[in-house]
């Protein structure tokens, strides 16, 4: 009998332990799945790779979509705190829209990088880590400026014994450094809707993406700049301020309100914007710009220069006869 139960509770952890961790939306095993199906429709210009391994000693995958050579990456993350996967669903939409047709997607495949992980802890469904750490306290750059220093903290914001010391971190700080994106976005929940971008990056820049986020959002809806608060952050152990010492334009994108929205909601208002950024990001770091001066100007020059030269002898004859 005592064997019996000892078999038991055996089974029974196995059946816990291997049950998909759910998020929001759907399980993380699902959405996964879902980005390798992806990418196993379109392998020449989809792949994915293991970034490292969870605290429980899961992969964690990065799916890359376009052109490997160029230099305009972009890297998009989501479920840094682990229920949070608005960010999830609205980067598998883009990918699927990637190969829908679109000229802009097209261009986007052929001229710029797309990294996307999905799932960063991949663990738990809860704010922190296996470790109880809280991800985005724990990257080096400002660690200690924010979260707790309490190991047994309940409110998810322990940072961890030591800058960088969970595995999850550690994996996402070797992206930064490997790949070198030239924009970063790390998605959250429940804290805006507001993008918190860099202290680090030029006016310029920002001038530059809220223009063409302006632009694009005519074009394909979701302008996330007339929807969303824009706040400079910088240090605090997040991760986009340790990416952006790797060179990024970091982005903190607190997608949605502070409720949960219905995933129709996801998929329609919070994916066009998506959408809207990451096409507004992408032609901002593509590595083929398009011409300064556009063919038809161009055509008109030379005619518009011979006429004035005519002109000038015209004039100059006319003066010899007077």
């Amino acid at each position: 009998m005592k064997k019996l139960w000892i078999s038991l509770i055996i089974l029974l952890v196995i059946i816990v332990t291997a049950s998909p961790v759910q998020a929001l939306y759907e399980t993380k095993t699902s959405i996964i799945s879902k980005f390798k199906s992806l990418v196993a429709a379109h392998p020449s210009q989809a792949s994915y790779v293991s970034i490292g391994k969870s605290v429980d000693g899961l992969d964690i995958p990065m799916f890359m979509f376009g052109n490997s050579s160029t230099g305009g990456r972009i890297l998009w993350d989501a479920q840094m705190h682990g229920g949070e996967d608005a960010g999830s669903e609205t980067a598998y939409l883009f990918c699927e829209w990637l190969f829908a047709g679109d000229n802009s997607a097209n261009n986007i495949l052929a001229h710029n990088w797309i990294l996307i992980i999905p799932v960063v802890n991949i663990d738990t469904a809860d704010r922190p880590n296996s470790d109880n750490v809280n991800l985005n306290r724990n990257f080096p750059v400002g660690w200690g400026r924010s979260g707790s220093s309490d190991p047994n903290d309940r409110n998810g914001e322990y940072r961890g014994p030591s800058a960088g010391s969970e595995p999850e971190t550690q994996a996402l700080i070797n992206v930064f450094k490997t790949y070198k994106p030239i924009f970063y976005v790390n998605t959250h929940m429940y804290g805006g809707p507001r993008i918190y971008y860099n202290s680090e990056i030029p006016s310029s820049i920002m001038d530059t993406l809220k223009s063409r986020l302006s632009l694009y959002g005519q074009i394909y809806g979701g302008d996330p700049a007339a929807t969303n608060g824009w706040t400079r952050m910088s240090g605090g152990g997040y991760a986009m301020a340790t990416a952006e010492s790797y060179g990024a334009y970091s982005f903190l994108w607190e997608i949605g309100g502070t409720s949960t929205p219905p995933l129709s909601i996801v998929k329609d208002k919070y994916y066009k914007e998506t959408r809207c950024f990451l096409i507004a990001a992408a032609s901002m770091c593509a590595d083929a710009a398009p011409p300064a001066v556009p063919e038809f100007q161009s055509l008109l020059i030379l005619p518009l220069f011979m006429m004035a030269a005519l002109l000038m002898v015209v004039l100059a004859r006319k003066k010899r006869k007077d």
